[in-house]
């Protein structure tokens, strides 16, 4: 009986006990007796007001240390009131979010109770976070009358958090890729859509959020081949100035690229477009027809400052600022038809939005077998595949690979381009993987003047066959036809086509970018060639003459 008494008062004193209750955003709690072991109650789950704060008390041991958790918020409750017997209640308050668009549900508030050797947790139920209450799904106030842009209402704020983020056409429910839409930077924001649209491809559902500017943005990607998911944009809750405003802080020449940059009241977003230039239904161009750049700059009531054009500017001859009824057009006029080569944007460190415009990279005359020296320019080439993803397999030869064969000949490109002068750089230089957003990080670090891809092509047919040089820009097809003509004089191929095509790399506007199939691994004929170095490197040399008569052609 003894042994009995003395286990059982070892129970009893062990056991903390807890009682919740609830008043309106108050929740308490009385904690920690040492004399009778009982449960305790939690309140209901129950939800709260968005920036609201939220009192939590509990009543414990005088002395003791009690803490409470919520939504990863720790705090130390701190005393108040004594409350007799060697009890004191303990008090502190959380301040919820406001920045969700939708209800959110906070989990539990975590409670511990700590007091000499004796500790007690115990928890309350969910706790449900009210979405802000001035979030309006409509309010035509907000968004300017002109056609171009969408009544997506306000209070939800989308902002890009990728590098860039691709834009597509605001109306209707694809992601279609077309050169006349631009990327945004990141640090961009808008007022967004809450309802977004689902297209489901290669086992992926990607979510497109529609922007007040009239163009749709991804909320989130994936990365080939790994499937990685990428952020894209976050949404938040909060309001935007109701306009914006812009003053030009300087236009430089530079080595390698024009900088444009301007002061802004807050980032919004901007549309840039080649003006007057004629695309097919198929996004192709017959000719380059542009003569200028327009950048529109989205709720813009004020763009003050002038440019002034250095006479000796390898790009533009004069600029011009257009009042619209809803914002404000910056038009640079480029110095002769087409002749523009590239472009990127970003937020430099003080908020200044700044624009680079590619200079056409200087070479000279040489007398080696191209004609020319090309110290100075820097060229990328994309390896198509490797590692994981091996992409196409050879004719009736599972062991020849098209990640590969690619290596193959972009080593020998390299080498040629090398011979002349050019600084090289491959997005892979061995059999490993290599993801679509890494090649595209490369590519906006570098800067190159010119980059190619590599790939090889595959059909479920062995018949078709021949080579391919794709472009995406207006830009980029002179860059692309060089490349298909001198590829064509070898005789190597039974067909030569140049089209246009959204490869993922040639979408990113930096410079000409210009993929290459080097012929079918599915064809014999092709795969033939394909497996021998002697033609690889006649390939690798004409692919190289054609680059070189790319830059010849804009000197």
């Amino acid at each position: 009986m003894k042994n009995f008494l003395n286990s059982a008062l070892c129970v009893f004193l062990s056991i903390l006990f807890v009682v919740f209750t609830v008043t309106d955003t108050v929740i308490s709690a009385d904690a920690a007796t040492y004399t009778v072991a009982k449960s305790y109650s939690i309140p209901k789950k129950d939800s709260f007001q968005a920036g609201s704060k939220l009192k939590v008390s509990v009543t414990a041991r005088t002395k003791a240390k009690v803490t409470a958790t919520l939504d990863g918020k720790k705090i130390t409750l701190t005393p108040a009131t004594t409350k007799g017997n060697g009890f004191t209640k303990f008090s502190g308050s959380f301040t919820l979010p406001d920045k969700h668009i939708k209800d959110k549900n906070l989990g539990p508030i975590k409670f511990k109770a700590t007091y000499k050797k004796h500790s007690k947790n115990f928890k309350s139920k969910d706790i449900i976070c009210k979405k802000p209450s001035f979030i309006k799904s409509s309010n035509k106030k907000v968004t300017p009358e002109s056609k171009d842009y969408i009544n997506v209402g306000s209070g939800i704020i989308t902002k890009v958090v990728m590098s860039q983020a691709e834009t597509f056409s605001g109306s209707g429910s694809k992601d279609t890729s077309k050169p006349y839409y631009n990327y945004l930077p990141k640090g961009t924001i808008d007022y967004g859509s809450s309802d977004y649209v689902t297209i489901k491809r290669d086992g992926n559902k990607y979510k497109l959020i529609t922007l007040r500017c009239g163009q749709k943005v991804y909320k989130a990607t994936y990365d080939t081949p790994t499937s990685e998911k990428l952020t894209v944009t976050k949404q938040y809750a909060g309001t935007l100035p109701d306009h914006n405003e812009l003053s030009i802080i300087s236009f430089d020449n530079g080595t390698s690229h024009t900088i444009l940059k301007l002061g802004t009241l807050w980032k919004a977003p901007f549309k840039f477009k080649l003006g007057k230039q004629k695309y097919n239904n198929d996004y192709s161009v017959d000719k380059v027809t542009y003569t200028y750049v327009d950048i529109t700059f989205c709720y813009a009531t004020k763009l003050d400052g002038k440019i002034k054009i250095p006479k000796d500017n390898h790009l533009f001859k004069k600029a011009k600022i257009i009042k619209n009824k809803d914002d404000y057009t910056l038009r640079l006029y480029l110095k002769k038809k087409g002749a523009f080569y590239g472009w990127n944007s970003y937020y430099d460190s003080k908020g200044n939005l700044c624009f680079e415009f590619l200079n056409p990279a200087k070479i000279t005359k040489s007398k080696n077998k191209y004609g020319a020296n090309l110290k100075g320019v820097k060229i990328l080439i994309d390896v198509g595949h490797g590692g994981k993803d091996s992409g196409a397999v050879g004719f009736r030869n599972k062991k020849k690979t098209e990640a590969e064969r690619n290596l193959t000949l972009a080593k020998k490109i390299k080498k040629e381009l090398k011979s002349i002068g050019a600084t090289v750089y491959m997005t892979r230089k061995s059999d490993k993987t290599s993801t679509t957003y890494d090649k595209m990080a490369m590519l906006s670090d570098l800067k190159p003047d010119y980059c190619i891809a590599i790939h090889h092509d595959h059909n479920i047919s062995p018949r078709p066959n021949g080579f391919g040089a794709y472009y995406y820009y207006p830009f980029s097809k002179k860059a692309a036809k060089y490349v298909l003509d001198r590829t064509e004089d070898t005789k190597i191929y039974k067909k030569e086509t140049l089209k246009w095509h959204y490869y993922y790399m040639s979408r990113v506007s930096i410079c000409p970018v210009v993929l290459t199939e080097n012929g079918f691994m599915s064809n014999y004929s092709d795969f033939s060639n394909i497996k021998k170095s002697k033609v690889n490197t006649k390939k690798a040399v004409a692919i190289t003459k054609g680059i070189v008569d790319y830059f010849k052609s804009i000197q």
